[in-house]
């Protein structure tokens, strides 16, 4: 379901000063985006988190251990770096506190959103001492889950698989990359770049789409098959697993300047939006046969804006910055024309879809679609105004086309000795041979 756009066009008369200079009204929305986080805080108490449902004017809320409980923390962040209002720092304080419980877990990989969205974008705007511990304790809770031998971190300790690596993962190791040049060990960046290379080999088509899951033998580190359990088939590629490996190896660009990542996330990134239907927001799957009730799911349009908004400051020429540049906005325009909320209700973003296998959250609300609408309007703001942008946890580390030098998030010598050992592990990686043909789970 699609809203008729009335309400865009009256909050487009409220724009502020970047909408002069682009077809999104940033203003507007972020004024938007307040009145209905303003809400959601008013309507719960920190420790409920809402996941989904909320374009109902009722959000469907998760506990503290839920993968997606570190977005709405996330937003009232990134709320408080737009305004400057010690309100929404207060809140974006409170909601955090009960997530310090999750920096600990070794149960999943998800804790690099849980903690990073939350934790991570605190840190970056207020350096809060207490929360930086957090990010550390996060990234070495991660790094137990890094087998050498397979390359890669273990996304999922459930299910039938013997070591599953998801290309969701790829955002999420952000506590490694950025703890690694930050007081933490030196061999985390090493191991989020093999990761990330590990991803590549085995993730990456050649048409620049994306298989979601690779299981491998966690002895012996051999390839076994393909798996999806987001998309429609194992053959197949999610929309929203596209999404995170552009944003996935934009980060990973960024932290390591490794050119194989730049070229990831351009590939995938072709095909993202090359594959886009006329307004640029996608179905569930790109491989989803499209009538008038196929879901789309805007939390994939979010977060892949928000990988073209960086890529707008990674890409090497001023014509590859730019087309990224205009991609992102072409899909934020679409997003802020046809796709916020009723604002009778709390959530921003309506028509996300978190399960469409499971025929569950779809054509609803999601808390991260939410999240990364805000921030890929901040980044474009930034962006728009020639100001660098942020990195992970540290501000100002995304300058357009920065070299290696003038990068804050650089590892200490000592990690790069360690990199460097990681990097040569990718000689190996390369070298397996990738199944042409795609193998499915068995039955």
């Amino acid at each position: 379901m699609r809203r008729v756009v009335l309400q865009s066009l009256i909050l487009l008369a409220f724009a502020g000063p970047a909408a002069a200079t682009t077809k999104v009204p940033i203003g507007s929305d972020l004024k938007f985006i307040e009145a209905q986080a303003q809400k959601t805080a008013a309507s719960l108490q920190p420790g409920a988190y809402p996941r989904s449902g909320g374009q109902t004017g009722t959000w469907k809320t998760v506990t503290a251990s839920d993968w997606t409980s570190g977005f709405f923390p996330g937003e009232l962040w990134l709320l408080y770096q737009a305004t400057g209002s010690a309100t929404w720092r207060n809140d974006a304080q409170a909601w955090t506190a009960p997530l310090v419980s999750q920096a600990t877990r070794t149960d999943t990989p998800d804790i690099g959103f849980m903690i990073g969205e939350s934790f991570g974008n605190g840190y970056r705007l207020t350096g809060e001492a207490a929360y930086k511990t957090e990010i550390l304790t996060a990234a070495a809770s991660l790094a137990t889950r890094f087998n050498p031998t397979v390359g890669a971190f273990r996304s999922r300790d459930f299910g039938p698989w013997s070591f599953p690596v998801i290309i969701d993962n790829m955002p999420s190791l952000g506590p490694l990359q950025w703890g690694a040049a930050n007081g933490g060990a030196a061999a985390w960046g090493a191991e989020a770049a093999t990761h990330a290379q590990t991803t590549l080999t085995y993730m990456v088509r050649g048409d620049g789409s994306t298989d979601q899951l690779a299981n491998f033998d966690p002895t012996t580190g051999a390839f076994l098959y393909y798996d999806s359990t987001g998309g429609l088939s194992p053959s197949s590629t999610w929309s929203r697993g596209q999404a995170w490996g552009l944003l996935g190896f934009a980060q990973a660009y960024a932290v390591t300047r490794n050119p194989a990542d730049l070229a990831a996330a351009e590939h995938i990134a072709g095909f993202f939006f090359g594959h886009l239907p006329s307004d640029y927001v996608p179905y569930w799957d790109f491989n989803a046969t499209v009538t008038p009730t196929t879901p789309r799911d805007t939390s994939a349009a979010a977060i892949g804006a928000d990988g073209l908004v960086m890529l707008s400051y990674l890409a090497a020429t001023s014509g590859q910055r730019n087309t990224y540049l205009a991609e992102s906005e072409d899909i934020l325009g679409s997003l802020s024309a046809a796709y916020l909320a009723p604002s009778s209700s709390e959530a921003v973003l309506i028509d996300g879809s978190g399960d469409v296998p499971k025929n569950s959250e779809i054509d609803t609300s999601l808390i991260y679609g939410d999240y990364f609408f805000t921030e890929s309007l901040l980044r474009l703001r930034n962006r728009l105004a020639g100001r660098p942008s942020w990195l992970l946890y540290t501000k100002g580390a995304l300058t357009i086309a920065a070299p290696l030098a003038s990068r804050t998030a650089v590892p200490e010598p000592s990690a790069w000795a360690l990199m460097a050992f990681g990097f040569a592990n990718l000689g190996l990686a390369m070298r397996r041979t990738r199944r042409c043909g795609l193998a499915t789970a068995p039955a």
